[in-house]
């Protein structure tokens, strides 16, 4: 069926986390912008996307509009694996990764919802998953505090939830030592630090990281893609690492995975090409017997399509499997009522309807769309 229409739709959702707004590119980040991407066929059905967008929402909206949708119109709709490979072929000029490829993620997503549909089945049972899915086991991540009883206090609270584990976004060790005080010895706890140090420097703070019992330390080499040295550095360590959030397409991830660089990878389904490029991720990891820990800190059509893909995964649901990545902060609004919170002790209830398994609802969009 043919692509008729494709409509880019930015929506600014507040929210509020407990601590100071974060900042990221020099902006406040006091709301979270999801772009929805709309793909319609000729004969009315409607898949769902989302491109990673977190204060870079009017950039990548521009690529969509001007470079990736001209591209799609006209196209048939169920033919995912070429036309993904034909927009990255096509728009290579303007880079192989980053914004570009947020964009092709988007459209990748509302095709693979739109096969959903088509087929009457959930994306999880599409993919081979089973037709009653088990709750997917999810961990809170926190925004970045930079203060020690905050941090305290935050992870309390997620673990009185019921979360069975958590991860910071803290590079400071006075942080990350309030954390496992709070937890206690035996709670997996994990801390993301977005890439801040030099390999030298990764190696000194890791080994006074080594009392805190990390689960895994996350991207703490820049560039993130310096995969000889985060080998290095896990081996000497002693503490497990997890990358992934920033590389695009499974090219990225076999040269991470070829390297030894993690045991944990980070697939997110909004940045590296979509549901069709994730699969291939899957693939390579479990033939390099890593685990995938999905990147998923969003709450759009990209937070229903980790859901379906980790309902998919083999060990989802058991020890070992891949746990989705929920950020600790409280919507004014929701997407998805029923599907963005855990239903019990961290575990997330997968969406049964065709495609991606629920609508956005229609008021939320129509409410805090933005332009």
């Amino acid at each position: 069926m043919k692509i008729a229409r494709i409509e880019t739709i930015p929506l600014a959702v507040p929210h509020e986390h407990g601590g100071p707004p974060p900042a990221w590119g020099g902006q406040a980040w006091a709301a979270l912008n999801i772009l929805l991407v709309r793909v319609e066929t000729v004969d009315g059905v409607v898949g769902w996307g989302e491109a990673f967008s977190y204060n870079c929402m009017p950039a990548v909206r521009a690529v969509i509009d001007a470079t990736v949708a001209p591209i799609l119109i006209g196209r048939d709709a169920t033919d995912i694996a070429a036309l993904n490979r034909e927009m990255q072929q096509a728009l290579h000029l303007f880079g192989r990764y980053g914004i570009t490829m947020f964009g092709i993620s988007a459209i990748d997503i509302a095709l693979w919802d739109l096969a959903g549909k088509r087929a009457g089945l959930p994306l999880a049972q599409l993919l081979g998953g089973p037709a009653a899915p088990p709750l997917v086991p999810g961990y809170a991540s926190l925004l970045k505090y930079r203060d020690r009883e905050l941090v305290a206090q935050t992870v309390r609270a997620a673990l009185d939830e019921g979360y069975p584990a958590v991860k910071l976004h803290e590079t400071g060790e006075p942080e990350i030592a309030a954390a496992r005080e709070a937890t206690g010895a035996g709670v997996p706890l994990c801390t993301d630090t977005n890439c801040p140090w030099t390999p030298a420097e990764a190696r000194a703070t890791a080994a006074r990281l080594r009392l805190y019992d990390l689960h895994w330390l996350e991207e703490p080499i820049f560039p993130p893609e310096d995969y000889a040295a985060l080998a290095r550095l896990q081996a000497e360590s002693g503490i497990d690492l997890a990358c992934g959030e920033n590389a695009c397409t499974a090219f990225e991830f076999r040269r991470m995975l070829e390297a030894g660089a993690v045991r944990y990878v980070q697939p997110s389904v909004t940045k590296v090409g979509g549901v069709t490029e994730f699969l291939k991720v899957l693939a390579l990891a479990e033939g390099h017997d890593v685990t995938v820990m999905p990147h998923s800190p969003y709450f759009g059509p990209g937070w229903l399509a980790t859901l379906q893909l980790l309902a998919a995964m083999p060990l989802a649901g058991r020890p070992g499997g891949g746990w989705v990545e929920r950020f600790y902060t409280r919507l004014e609004a929701t997407l998805y009522p029923g599907f963005v919170s855990p239903e019990r002790d961290g575990l997330f209830r997968i969406p049964t309807g065709p495609g991606l398994g629920a609508e956005p609802d229609p008021d939320v969009v129509r409410d805090y769309r933005v332009g």
